[in-house]
């Protein structure tokens, strides 16, 4: 009985842990309403040293998102233990090697280099990988993983997206965001 309390709280937490899954599984995660609520001024923060925020590459190098400057971008946020995440990666290399010329792709590890590079051995991505040690996932908006952002060509936070995204989905938000190409 005194671990009654205990127990309470270990079942709601696992209600509440499977209810979120539900929820990003199902696409229910879209989004993130805090750049269109604030409207530009939000955009215009983040934008303004947009191109200065950093990141280590999986090879040890230290970049920005400037690298990326005057081509549109698609960040991907993921993580081994997001199985979300790395179920969606094959539709981003798919993207990759079908639409490539037309934007670029990044994806960034929110844990260290060695789970990192398992995921890209097992998945097969060939796009550029980076760690996220600048905590760039909540500065770019991301509520949940996996997150994916996109990026305009003259580096405008057009949105973050919180929940999977799988290709056909990927296609959608890139003809809306960035036009046919």
């Amino acid at each position: 009985m005194p671990y009654l309390w205990r127990r309470t709280l270990i079942g709601a937490l696992a209600v509440y842990v499977i209810a979120a899954s539900v929820f990003l599984l199902a696409g229910g995660g879209s989004a993130s309403n805090q750049q269109r609520a604030a409207g530009n001024t939000v955009g215009r923060e983040i934008t303004d040293g947009l191109y200065s925020l950093e990141f280590t590459t999986i090879d040890g190098l230290r970049t920005s998102l400037g690298h990326y400057a005057g081509a549109p971008l698609i960040v991907n946020f993921f993580a081994s233990w997001c199985v979300p995440c790395v179920e969606e990666m094959p539709d981003f290399q798919r993207l990759h090697e079908s639409r490539g010329e037309q934007f670029q792709i990044l994806g960034l590890a929110v844990e260290g280099e060695r789970p990192a590079r398992r995921i890209v051995e097992s998945t097969g991505v060939t796009y550029p990988i980076g760690l996220d040690d600048s905590d760039l996932l909540v500065q770019l908006g991301g509520v949940a993983m996996p997150t994916t952002v996109f990026i305009s060509d003259q580096g405008e936070l057009l949105e973050s997206h919180s929940g999977v995204l799988d290709y056909s989905k990927l296609i959608d938000r890139i003809e809306e965001l960035f036009g046919d190409g």
